[in-house]
């Protein structure tokens, strides 16, 4: 029996044919979205992928929703929406979306086999300047728990920050 040698020019790579019978199954989406996660620490930048990870695109809105691992960061990431909207044109070209949407993550945006924002930003210990800071700015608050809490939530800022 002879053996068929095959074309090495006629064999193509696996993802754009994947890519190809998604779209043509309907599921441009998730091809659209595979691109968005493999280019994000491009276009969000390291630090705010060490807290965001993209989860979803609605097409028939145009909207990308993006998780955001905490209360304080899912706050501060709506002045960023504009900036991200603008990279990801840059990074990916003419792509359908005009909005993002933020949520609050309910566990780690990395949870399945990827670092946590915790492991990807290594814990260092306040400066001076900043254990001031938090001691004066919290005296006045009564409540240890949510003295606690504004405490911890500081010093997660300045840890993004770093």
């Amino acid at each position: 029996m002879e053996r068929q040698t095959s074309n090495a020019g006629a064999l193509q790579a696996l993802a754009p044919v994947l890519a190809q019978a998604l779209r043509q199954r309907g599921l441009g989406h998730l091809v659209l979205l595979a691109r968005v996660v493999q280019h994000w620490p491009t276009i969000a930048g390291l630090q705010l992928a060490a807290v965001t990870q993209p989860e979803s695109i609605d097409t028939r809105t145009r909207i990308l929703f993006v998780t955001v691992s905490d209360a304080i960061w899912l706050q501060q990431m709506t002045f960023y929406q504009a900036q991200l909207l603008e990279n990801l044109q840059r990074v990916l070209g003419a792509v359908p979306i005009t909005k993002l949407h933020f949520r609050l993550a309910t566990s780690s945006p990395r949870q399945s086999g990827g670092a946590s924002p915790a492991e990807v930003l290594e814990p260092t210990p306040p400066t001076a300047v900043e254990a001031q800071q938090v001691q004066e700015g919290t005296a006045g608050i009564t409540d240890p728990d949510l003295r606690e809490a504004v405490r911890r939530a500081w010093q997660r800022g300045w840890q993004a920050r770093r």
